[in-house]
């Protein structure tokens, strides 16, 4: 396998519908705990995997992830963690990437599939999601439908949620 899509391949992918695998419920995780669900494409022609998992101490730190071929992060979605630093590069390999070159990203952070890079860059989520007075599981629905998610699974909340 190779490491590495094209960019054009990656936007195709996360642009991509995506639908369950499986009608079955699943119980958002815990402290500490990984949930990863299988979706596929509405031809079936592509999979990919939506992985959700909670922090250990913080019970507010969460990441959401698309993966596409198993091993490819399309988007990540970093809540109530450490800041990232982006790369720092000469051409900056998508516009809208320039003004995030060699920055600080601090939490909420959204991670971009960019070729050459994987997921190593990343921009602040409210370019794109809003993250104000959204809890963990509001944030998971919104990821969800930005990441063309047309039929949510049935993931039931927990207490500490």
């Amino acid at each position: 396998m190779a490491h590495f899509i094209t960019q054009q391949d990656a936007d195709f992918f996360f642009g991509m519908e995506k639908f369950p695998e499986e009608e079955k419920e699943y119980q958002f995780p815990t402290s500490g705990q990984k949930l990863t669900i299988a979706f596929n494409s509405f031809d079936k022609r592509e999979n990919f995997l939506f992985d959700i998992y909670r922090g250990s101490i913080c019970i507010t730190k969460v990441t959401y992830q698309n993966r596409v071929r198993k091993a490819f992060i399309l988007r990540r979605l970093d809540l109530d963690g450490p800041t990232h630093v982006n790369p720092e590069a000469e051409v900056i390999p998508l516009s809208f990437l320039e003004p995030y070159n060699g920055k600080e990203i601090p939490t909420p952070h959204l991670h971009i599939y960019v070729e050459g890079y994987g997921e190593k860059w990343a921009i602040p989520a409210n370019d794109v999601l809003v993250t104000e007075k959204k809890d963990i599981f509001e944030m998971m629905e919104q990821f969800f439908s930005y990441c063309n998610v047309k039929q949510l699974p049935n993931i039931k909340k927990t207490l500490l949620i």
